[in-house]
């Protein structure tokens, strides 16, 4: 089998499961949108979640995850797989004691606020409550990270989606029929999360175990700990610096207004679904690939894989964008207009995800930029373009906020901001490591934006034509469903033929795709 075959069916895998996590998040979403509406209580919850989510991507998914793939890749291709996971459990007993020291600290930081804004006592509270997710997410982390680099892709997927499984039940079960105020609705919500980051750090260590992984030290390899800490420590800061960035934007919306951080929030995560289901999975698949050429010294590997990434990333998530800014307001009342979120509430969260569709594409891109850049050993740029991005953010949602533009100007200062983080690490990858740029993307990229223009067009505009036909004789709900539907399988299925019949270099790929659903049909696209 070769290497883009085996790389496809764990993107595929990967996409699959991703897709499962992400349906049953968007209920989630759904659910805590309906019971709690555009409410205080709701922004608090969505607040207070943020904080231990900080530290797993900085700890867990960031910085830490960033410095011991190169490392692990490098053992495990220097010393074999036993002595990875050997120097694996070496770590965790280094950083495992820190994590548990700052989940005290949160816990008792989060109380002190309570106590000293009782303005703020709900989101401090459920801040306290949600802490102690953040050292199981963060050693989950780690354990997927090393059972990605044996090959065993779509564990973290499973594990995301049974923690959305177990918030939908803590809130739409427990907190529902036990609580009788929004309060205790959140903390029902709050423990469904600790429960559901238990089941995180389980999974990815059963796969570990079917890898061969045992809870022995093995190896105290101080070299390789002091390569790792002086990696760890600029990817840190650059992490941190990003994820406080996101942090900033959050705490500014839940000022402007009680419905601010509500809107923001709903408009994120709409957004995060194209960029979770495709292109985090092929970040996943694309890191261990990259890590594994890379200690191997195989540049034309580096710059084959860095190459594949990026045309995967672009073929979808440049389409995705015009796709929700063409149907943003529909697609926001199909998922959210229910119980105490009215169309109102929707049209104003419609706005915030037309303006994140913009950075979608970067966003996207900056994970792959990034990853090269921590392979190659390059971590102190990627806290330098952090930097530059939080710069960018903060005088852009001071200004915004100076001006009274609301959240809109606080998700426009944020896409500014992720262009700009964008460029930046672009300028680094090629100046520091120019061997994952020898693949030209110029080309694939117009042909994705003209391609994507053009579904737009189509989506847009069929939707409008079906939905106004349709109005009166169906239900709204179903009219949304068949418009859209109809609407955008048109424009995608354009946009598919149309980079098939250009040569796009992974239309092998978008060919694998469509036959699993022509299949059903009986019919299949040639090879």
């Amino acid at each position: 089998m070769s290497e883009q075959t085996r790389q496809y069916q764990a993107m595929a895998k990967t996409a699959s499961w991703t897709m499962v996590s992400r349906v049953l998040g968007l209920f989630r979403d759904q659910l805590t949108a309906a019971i709690f509406g555009a409410s205080a209580i709701g922004s608090a919850f969505i607040f207070a979640f943020q904080i231990p989510n900080l530290f797993r991507r900085l700890l867990g998914e960031g910085a830490l995850t960033a410095a011991i793939v190169p490392a692990l890749a490098d053992k495990s291709v220097k010393d074999g797989k036993p002595a990875a996971f050997g120097f694996l459990n070496y770590v965790l007993r280094k950083v495992f004691p820190w994590m548990l020291g700052l989940t005290m600290i949160g816990i008792g930081s989060s109380l002190l606020w309570a106590l000293i804004w009782p303005s703020d006592a709900s989101a401090a509270i459920l801040t306290a409550i949600c802490m102690p997710y953040m050292p199981l997410i963060c050693v989950a982390a780690l354990f997927t990270s090393a059972v990605n680099l044996s090959g065993r892709f779509g564990l973290a997927e499973i594990a995301s989606g049974v923690l959305n499984l177990c918030m939908i039940v803590g809130l739409g079960v427990f907190g529902v029929n036990l609580a009788a105020t929004d309060m205790g609705k959140a903390v029902w919500l709050c423990a469904g999360a600790l429960v559901g980051g238990a089941f995180q750090l389980l999974i990815p260590l059963w796969g570990l175990r079917q890898e061969g992984w045992t809870p022995a030290l093995r190896t105290t390899d101080e070299a390789a700990w002091k390569t790792l800490s002086v990696a760890f420590l600029p990817a840190a800061l650059g992490a941190g610096v990003q994820q406080v960035n996101v942090l900033v934007s959050r705490a500014i919306a839940y000022k402007v207004s009680d419905a601010g951080l509500m809107y923001y929030y709903i408009a994120n995560r709409i957004v995060e679904l194209p960029i979770g289901l495709f292109s985090a999975s092929i970040a996943v698949v694309i890191f261990p690939a990259l890590a594994t050429a890379f200690a191997n010294r195989d540049t034309p590997a580096l710059s084959r894989n860095y190459g594949r990434g990026m045309r995967l990333i672009l073929a979808i998530n440049v389409a995705a964008a015009f796709g929700l800014a063409a149907l943003a307001e529909p697609i926001v009342q199909l998922l959210f207009q229910y119980g105490r979120f009215s169309i109102n509430n929707c049209k104003a969260t419609a706005i915030l995800l037309v303006l994140f569709a913009v950075a979608m594409p970067f966003y996207a891109m900056i994970s792959i930029v990034t990853r090269a850049l921590n392979v190659a050993g390059r971590t102190k740029v990627t806290l330098i373009a952090a930097l530059h991005a939080l710069v960018v953010n903060a005088v852009g949602s001071s200004i915004a906020v100076g001006m009274g533009w609301g959240v809109e100007g606080l998700a426009v200062a944020n896409a500014v901001s992720t262009i700009w983080q964008y460029l930046v690490l672009r300028h680094y990858l090629k100046q520091h490591a120019p061997e994952f740029l020898s693949e030209s993307l110029l080309k694939p990229a117009i042909q994705v934006f003209v391609g994507s223009v053009i579904l737009a067009i189509i989506a847009f505009n069929g939707y409008s034509f079906l939905h106004n036909v349709l109005t009166g004789h169906i239900a709204e709900k179903l009219n949304l469903i068949l418009s859209m539907g109809i609407a955008g399988i048109a424009g995608m299925v354009f946009y598919a033929i149309y980079l098939d019949k250009l040569g796009y270099p992974e239309r092998d790929l978008l060919r694998n795709y469509a036959n699993k659903v022509l299949r059903f049909f009986g019919v299949q696209l040639k090879a």
